[in-house]
């Protein structure tokens, strides 16, 4: 092994040792009891628990995915870059401050806790298939953030794609496993920090290497890559492909890890800053890495995986500490994500399920963290497995998971927060019709290409909300008051 390869390599294994130590700390600080272990105890601040909702809900599919979607569509990718912005934007203005509140006054610690009790759902139906829904489909997403690790490892050539997913899996299972929802979250703002450090870095880089905006603006003119998406100028082809790359932005007022982030914050006064961190963060980080990849081609035009574009640039142009660093960013973005969604899961398959469902006597606390702990490991096994079977497409298989959670999800939290007549039926419809619309839309031949899923099984879930709303009787909202206290 070259020298440049072990340097890269220690870099990234120290960041590693740092995750696990935080991990540590927070099974020392918050693991002796489930809320702790849960919830963090409600204590989180503006910035933990912004930077942590606003990295987990980008992933590997902003790192390599969004970079890769620059590389190939040019300017066109800025479009999918403000979606996503305004997705922030419109969870800031509706959703952070609103939810915390309402949350609060309902005693929910959990998104499954606040719907049920919002809408009074005493047959248990809404919690039941809320929380098999984010089982399902936070498995999904878990498996392309560990799809992720194994490129972003073979991308660099420093091992196998296979041994790139094992190792990634292994670091995360151990961490969330140790830590639970404390150390998911402040590993979140470490590694949400470092993302927005080399997507602001590394674009600017780029743009230097690449000759400045002048000859940037000429290549791109030269190879028809604008912000219309083909060469055909203002087709149907290029209004479907602008509004599904929108469309993505609907998913986020109602991802069930990133409201998780605002309904456990500590007040409403950090409720409130952490709606203009999110927002700040998301501007550059989603327009730097599409920025990263549109430059990028220019760079290195030849590359078979496009969503190799920020490790191949890392290792073409820059010194292998930096390289390490980057390794520990493009990490930090699978992580922030697959240590979210493994808790989310494992939260909602113990606490969602098992304990709440229970009647009766109030469960151990202790145990119920050891299940919690051994049902992250469990699922971090199978979606390595998976992972290592199915290696497909970051950027796709990213927005099928989102389109489903977004389309049950959205209508569902906006809805209880805004509509006071909604009701638990109407939930369950969306909870139906949102989910089964993507999987339609998108196991039709030439649907997806034409318009990203989320889209129309959005509007369709939330027309079957209000209409079953309205042909059935008002809520019975109750106090669901976490018990374990």
């Amino acid at each position: 092994m070259n020298d440049g390869r072990v340097t890269i390599l220690a870099t990234y294994a120290a960041y590693m040792v740092g995750l696990v130590c935080i991990g540590l700390w927070a099974d020392r600080r918050y693991g002796r009891t489930y809320k702790g272990f849960l919830s963090a105890d409600s204590s989180l601040g503006a910035w933990v628990s912004a930077v942590s909702a606003a990295a987990s809900s980008e992933s590997a599919w902003v790192m390599l995915g969004l970079s890769g979607l620059g590389y190939t569509k040019g300017l066109a990718a800025y479009w999918a870059s403000l979606g996503c912005v305004l997705g922030f934007v419109c969870s800031s203005l509706w959703v952070i401050r609103q939810i915390r509140r309402d949350a609060g006054r309902l005693g929910a610690i959990t998104v499954t806790d606040y719907i049920e009790a919002r809408l009074g759902d005493d047959l248990r139906l809404l919690r039941t298939l809320s929380a098999a829904v984010i089982i399902f489909f936070m498995m999904c997403y878990v498996v392309a953030q560990f799809v992720g690790a194994g490129k972003q490892m073979a991308g660099m050539g420093l091992m196998s794609y296979e041994t790139g997913v094992v190792l990634g899996a292994a670091i995360i299972g151990v961490y969330v496993v140790l830590g639970g929802y404390a150390a998911v979250c402040w590993t979140d703002l470490i590694q949400g920090l470092l993302m927005a450090a080399v997507t602001l870095i590394f674009p600017l880089i780029a743009l230097a290497k690449v000759g400045g905006l002048s000859v940037a603006a000429a290549a791109l003119r030269q190879e028809g890559l604008g912000l219309l998406p083909g060469a055909e100028g203002l087709t149907w082809a290029a209004i479907g492909f602008i509004v599904g790359q929108l469309g993505i932005g609907i998913g986020y007022p109602g991802m069930p890890h990133f409201v998780m982030r605002f309904i456990t914050i500590k007040g409403d006064r950090e409720a409130r800053n952490a709606a203009f961190i999110t927002v700040g963060w998301s501007l550059v980080v989603l327009f730097g890495a599409a920025s990263l990849g549109i430059l990028g081609r220019m760079l290195l035009p030849d590359l078979a995986d496009p969503e190799h574009v920020l490790p191949a640039f890392t290792k073409a142009f820059l010194h292998p500490v930096v390289a390490g660093v980057v390794l520990a960013a493009i990490t930090a973005a699978i992580m922030s994500t697959a240590d979210s969604q493994l808790m989310i899961s494992a939260t909602a398959a113990i606490h969602d399920l098992w304990y709440r469902l229970r009647r009766g006597a109030k469960p151990d606390g202790r145990r119920m963290i050891v299940l919690t702990r051994a049902v992250i490991g469990a699922m971090a096994l199978v979606a390595m497995l998976l992972a290592l079977v199915d290696p497909r497409a970051i950027y796709t298989f990213v927005l099928f998971a989102w389109g489903a959670l977004g389309a049950a999800f959205t209508p569902v939290i906006l809805l209880c927060l805004y509509w006071r007549r909604f009701n638990q039926w109407g939930a369950l419809a969306s909870f139906i019709v949102g989910p089964v619309t993507v999987l339609v839309w998108k196991l039709v031949p030439g649907l997806s290409d034409k318009l990203y899923e989320l889209v129309p099984a959005a509007a369709l879930s939330t027309l079957a909300a209000v209409a079953i709303t309205l042909a059935t009787s008002s809520p019975k909202t109750e106090s669901v008051a976490d018990p374990l206290d």
